[in-house]
């Protein structure tokens, strides 16, 4: 799939539950680690508080369950959100919003979080994604005489018009029946409107289906402060880490105040399509 950047991430967007990967080996303190998005799709807002762990540490990263958040949006509207509403054991850390709401398109969304008496802040506009025209399916000849999976072997191929009137970056997700897939177990796929270009003309999937599996194509608009981070991150986790490479450092965030990781808003488009 050579017209996407593949990129290795923490357990950053989105309910994908990967372990958090640390590189700031100079850390002597935890910090918060930041996970957030607002869309315009319900169901879809939350944010995830961690915090940092020492380099040689092991374990998951502590969840954080007692700080104060809400997001506002520029037109002064504020809804609180609330931890681990459900009570669940793989909720801990998650807060979801007090009352539903979505994200507005061309609205811009501060996050506001005090936790151990500090305040850290974030904020990020919400634009406009590209309208996903339709999904179809083939077989994979490469993939089929080794898959990675038994059986699956098909890949999808993604189709839209991206409007070049404007500049747009895109976060790509796929689905296998309801899951979240990807190729390699960090991966995630984005890109900028350069590289899409302007007809997406049967765009292949990094993952592959079986027959019977529903397939579903998840398109988020980010920010270019998001397509900086996401950048950031790429370069940072494919260094290969000899003698002359640069120390690594984090990656550049919106969040003030030492915390780490980014709160996204986006648009939010998708398709589904069964493997037949």
């Amino acid at each position: 799939m050579k017209n996407l950047f593949f990129i290795l991430l923490t357990s950053l967007l989105f309910w994908s539950c990967e372990e958090t990967v640390l590189l700031d080996l100079e850390q002597s303190t935890p910090r918060l680690i930041v996970e957030g998005q607002v869309t315009n799709q319900p169901g879809y807002q939350y944010v995830r508080l961690t915090r940092s762990v020492g380099f040689y540490d092991t374990g998951d990263s502590p969840a954080v369950d007692d700080a104060t958040i809400s997001v506002t949006d520029n037109l002064g509207n504020e809804v609180q959100f609330i931890h681990n509403p459900g009570n669940k054991s793989d909720s801990v850390g998650y807060y979801l919003p007090a009352a539903p709401f979505t994200g507005v398109v061309g609205r811009s969304y501060t996050l506001s979080i005090n936790a151990d008496g500090q305040l850290y802040e974030a904020k990020d506009d919400l634009q406009p994604v590209t309208s996903i025209d339709s999904l179809t399916y083939r077989i994979s000849d490469s993939e089929k005489e080794d898959p990675k999976d038994d059986g699956k072997f098909y890949e999808v191929l993604f189709y839209a018009k991206e409007p070049q009137d404007r500049v747009d970056y895109y976060l790509l997700k796929y689905y296998r029946n309801d899951s979240l897939t990807v190729y390699f177990d960090t991966d995630i796929y984005y890109a900028d409107d350069d590289v899409l270009g302007e007809n997406i003309d049967g765009l292949p999937s990094p993952v592959y289906y079986a027959p019977g599996d529903t397939a579903r194509v998840e398109m988020y608009s980010i920010s270019r402060n998001g397509y900086v981070f996401y950048n950031d991150l790429q370069s940072l986790l494919n260094s290969d880490g000899g003698l002359f490479s640069q120390p690594p450092s984090n990656s550049r965030t919106n969040l003030s105040n030492g915390a780490l990781g980014f709160f996204q808003a986006s648009a939010l488009d998708w398709k589904e399509i069964i493997i037949k």
